[in-house]
């Protein structure tokens, strides 16, 4: 074994794509990696101050009233100069959410609701309920939620609000309720790395989709683009394809303070997340790619076996390995730290030592999810098979 600068053609060569590699890794994917944190340190230092814009909120409830009565508990107790009113669209939610509403609005005049036809069918109830929120909505902006949301700050509004112009993109954490086990490791790091890449992508004025459980925007956006028009057919979109369609560099921007954090709680964290992970692979399929976030995990891969190779080839010269050892370090080091940040600003925490294996088992991870949202496509689609009699 020794040290000297004899080497082959070819391990030259596969030391300079190691060292683009790792460029590529130190310089554009940590770049977008660390976009959420950069978001939420540059909005936390400015808090959400008073407005005069009233605010119309859209919440769509299904036979969850509890969790309701708890997200207009937040609701209700706003800090908010400006007049707002709160919607809640039933879909099928019985009289217990019916009770809920009409209890809390003896005490509030800014609580009302409305319902979805049980009779409507073949068409999303989710995209319906949003439409019928808009359309029955007194103020120019509109603020969506879920009944199952809760918020973590009495400044939601005020954050989410801060410019009424502006298609406004969320965030939203999948919380398991406190008896309930938590999503993996591996589940939340996902969950992160979807948030991280729209994000990043509408922080360099490509915005592409959001969240549906906690976004915003103006209600004559919406009709100006016709709606859910062309999507009704599938039961989800509406918060990648309608998002996509609506936005453009000039009229969308992330919330991510502190205030303007929403939780989605539920009985299965793991259970919510292979539903929308299935379904955004569906309907994802015609959003824009966004490779340098997309092949992040493959370059870590990449980078690995070409850094084997050159060592193997250059061996017993262990300067090609010693090489080799520091880019792939300084990769993992770099990635570890930035994806840890983002993930605290978005809610799902990683350990830095966790994340580079995590990554590294991503695709596999990704590749199951992705066949599973081809096995059975009829399941996307509202369309209901005809009775016989």
């Amino acid at each position: 074994m020794n040290f000297n600068l004899d080497f082959s053609t070819l391990t030259i060569i596969l030391a300079g794509a190691l060292l683009l590699l790792t460029l590529h890794v130190v310089i554009l994917v940590r770049n977008r990696v660390a976009a959420p944190a950069r978001c939420r340190t540059r909005q936390d230092a400015e808090p959400p101050q008073p407005t005069d814009k009233p605010v119309s909120i859209v919440v769509y409830a299904r036979d969850n009233s509890a969790r309701l009565e708890a997200l207009l508990g937040d609701l209700l107790t706003q800090t908010y100069r400006a007049p707002y009113e709160i919607i809640v669209v039933n879909d099928c939610g019985g009289y217990a959410c019916s009770d809920v509403v009409t209890r809390l609005s003896l005490r509030h005049a800014n609580l009302r609701m409305t319902f979805v036809p049980e009779q409507a069918h073949n068409l999303s109830r989710k995209k319906l309920a949003v439409t019928l929120g808009l359309k029955a909505a007194r103020y120019p902006y509109v603020l969506l939620l879920n009944a199952e949301c809760r918020l973590q700050s009495p400044l939601w509004l005020a954050a989410m609000s801060r410019d009424n112009d502006m298609v406004t993109l969320g965030n939203a954490v999948i919380t398991p309720d406190a008896d309930t086990p938590d999503m993996s490791p591996l589940m939340k790091l996902d969950a992160a790395n979807t948030a991280i890449t729209w994000i990043a992508a509408a922080e360099k004025r490509r915005p592409y989709r959001g969240t549906g459980y906690n976004i915003g925007y103006p209600t004559a956006t919406f009709f100006a683009k016709d709606g859910f028009a062309g999507t009704l057919n599938l039961k989800a979109g509406d918060d990648d394809l309608f998002v996509n369609k609506i936005t453009t560099p000039a009229n969308t921007r992330v919330e991510l303070s502190a205030e303007s954090q929403v939780d989605i709680t539920t009985g299965d964290a793991r259970q919510l997340y292979r539903e929308l992970k299935i379904s955004h692979y569906f309907t994802g399929r015609t959003l824009p790619c966004h490779p340098v976030m997309a092949t992040a995990p493959y370059v870590l891969w990449l980078s690995l076996a070409v850094g084997i190779a050159a060592s193997w080839l250059a061996w017993p010269n262990l300067t090609v390995a010693a090489a080799a050892l520091v880019m792939l370090l300084t990769q993992w080091i770099v990635l570890a730290r930035t994806w840890h940040k983002s993930g605290i600003a978005l809610g799902y925490p990683t350990g830095s030592f966790s994340v580079i294996p995590l990554l590294l088992i991503l695709p596999f991870h990704n590749l199951r999810y992705r066949l599973a949202s081809r096995s059975n496509k009829s399941q996307h689609y509202t369309w209901q098979k005809q009775k016989k009699i």
